[in-house]
């Protein structure tokens, strides 16, 4: 071996020494988790954000990356009635860090309803949607009944059925 060589060889040596040292200080730390490395459906790049009251809702959508086409839709789930026109905009171009509100009037259905909000456009990242729903008021008798009746729990806010972890036999 001649110097260039191992003069060489050490340098990798050392890096990869380095390396190694930076990855095993911070395995016992938990990655932080962003956008991108979130498994799944890619969405739009928008937070949507709701105050609920009784018969209105402010509906605030950021849009983190610039987009074109942009629509945004109102729709009522589980006996929620918009009282006004469900798109709330359409062909709409927005930038990154605009915030956009809109009041979204509605008469709420009987027990627990939902207010679901559509965002859809073209980003950077291509043509993307993100949906948000929000509950509006508190379980009827009846829907509690019926989540005991089918083994569900409230988890996130969201309805969760439980089932057992080994098949019964």
């Amino acid at each position: 071996m001649n110097a260039t060589q191992i003069v060489f060889a050490a340098a990798l040596l050392l890096a990869a020494c380095q390396t190694d040292g930076a990855k095993r200080e911070d395995a016992g730390v938990p990655a932080k988790q962003t956008a991108q490395s979130v498994v799944g459906k890619p969405q739009a790049p928008v937070q949507i954000d709701a105050d609920v009251a009784d018969s209105m809702a402010t509906v605030r959508v950021r849009f983190d990356q610039a987009g074109t086409g942009v629509e945004v839709r109102a729709n009522g789930v589980d006996g929620l009635v918009l009282a006004g026109e469900p798109v709330l905009a359409r062909g709409r171009s927005v930038a990154a860090g605009e915030t956009v509100t809109f009041q979204v009037p509605y008469t709420p259905g009987s027990g627990q309803s939902m207010l679901a909000v559509h965002v859809r456009g073209a980003f950077a990242s291509g043509e993307r949607t993100a949906v948000r729903a929000f509950l509006v008021g508190k379980p009827s008798a009846e829907q509690t009944r019926k989540a005991q009746e089918s083994n569900t729990t409230k988890v996130g806010g969201e309805d969760v059925r439980l089932q057992p972890a080994e098949p019964q036999k």
